[in-house]
């Protein structure tokens, strides 16, 4: 008896019929589209702001063809798919706090080859990131994402039902930032995020709320628990689903070239860095956006965090 077993069905989104003035090429059935048709060192009109929106929401993450822009224009991006935000630990761009730098080199060995969505403690997570390769390693190097609403709809009705009625724990204090924390303020400031940044709670199972798609909001790296049941439940559950999220059949990597551009939806994907480039080097720049109708407490949470980390790394 065969192991294996059919995905769903996907209906194919109309691309001509739904878009006039950007051209999506999605590399799996309705995701990780590669769009045409978008010069961004001129000003983007309306219309190609709205598809570019519906893109993203079509497909979960899109990328841009190799192009060099600027610091600012970085930032604009980001700020057509919602309102800007500062972001995680990351340092910064010089005069450009927005900007996040992630750099890995012989003297410092990546460490976010993890499977995650970013910042999924926070009681709002952000929407997505608008991330550039400014040097790609010469081999490797290169990010996967997961489709969380095509790992939903693969699984059991029964399954899905059960998973709709849970909550799961989100705390960053299960990942690496405990450590890196620890090592760039010292106790003190391990302390201090301790009792400021609480652990959460969100559905396992999350609407979107602009796409209306059903999609598995946990992930390795922040998702301590599923809330109500045995421990060895929670445990199964959660190996479970870790497992099931990265199948190949839901999953694309993509080659970075210099100047690439890629953005992604935080709610509907999670994404991991390979690390097989090392000791070689690898820069990027990346820009966070909030959801366009989100309320005030996130971008207050996001600017605590960040003034920590900039004052643990001074």
């Amino acid at each position: 008896m065969s192991r294996g077993h059919a995905l769903p069905t996907v209906e194919a989104i109309d691309i001509p019929g739904r878009y006039r003035h950007i051209l999506p090429r999605p590399q799996q059935p309705n995701f990780a589209a590669y769009i045409e048709g978008v010069d961004l060192t001129q000003p983007l009109s309306a219309d190609v702001k709205r598809e570019l929106n519906q893109a993203l929401l079509d497909f979960e993450v899109i990328f841009l063809p190799p192009q060099r822009i600027t610091l600012d224009q970085h930032v604009e991006l980001a700020s057509v798919f919602g309102p800007v935000a500062p972001g995680a630990f990351f340092p910064r761009q010089s005069g450009h706090p927005l900007v996040e730098v992630i750099e890995f080199d012989e003297h410092r060995k990546p460490e976010v080859n993890v499977w995650h969505s970013d910042l999924t403690w926070l009681a709002e997570p952000p929407n997505g990131t608008v991330i550039q390769i400014i040097e790609p390693p010469p081999i490797g190097g290169g990010t996967t994402w997961a489709s969380l609403s095509r790992a939903h709809d693969a699984l059991s009705p029964g399954l899905q039902q059960y998973l709709a009625g849970l909550t799961a724990t989100h705390t960053w204090e299960i990942s690496g930032w405990r450590d890196a924390l620890d090592r760039l303020g010292g106790p003190q400031a391990l302390a201090q995020a301790l009792t400021k940044y609480k652990p959460v709670q969100h559905p396992v199972v999350r609407v979107h709320p602009d796409s209306g798609k059903k999609v598995l909001f946990v992930n390795e790296n922040f998702t301590k628990q599923i809330d109500g049941v045995h421990f060895r439940e929670s445990r199964g559950l959660l190996e479970f689903l870790r497992e099931w999220i990265v199948q190949p059949e839901f999953t694309y990597t993509h080659k970075w070239e210099a100047h690439g551009i890629a953005i992604w939806d935080n709610r509907s994907t999670q994404h991991y860095a390979l690390a097989d480039y090392w000791p070689h080097r690898r820069v990027n720049n990346r820009v966070t956006f909030n959801r366009v109708t989100a309320g005030a407490t996130t971008s207050s949470t996001y600017h605590q965090i960040v003034g920590q980390s900039e004052a643990a790394i001074a």
